[in-house]
């Protein structure tokens, strides 16, 4: 039984900052960058939150 969590399915940006925010995580990532890359998540999740009304709730739900 194969027991490896799914990757979530990634949400198109909704603006050029939520881009900017994510070409930064995945750039990080690729550069095995990971504390940069979690301080990327959090910086695009507050975004969400504070510029997208109601996206704080998505992320709570996809967590």
């Amino acid at each position: 039984m194969n027991r490896r969590a799914k990757a979530p399915t990634p949400t198109p940006p909704a603006c050029a900052e939520c881009a900017r925010l994510d070409n930064l995580r995945q750039a990080a990532e690729l550069e095995g960058d990971l504390s940069r890359a979690t301080d990327c998540r959090v910086l695009l999740r507050r975004h969400r939150a504070d510029a997208h009304t109601g996206a704080h709730q998505l992320e709570q739900v996809e967590q």
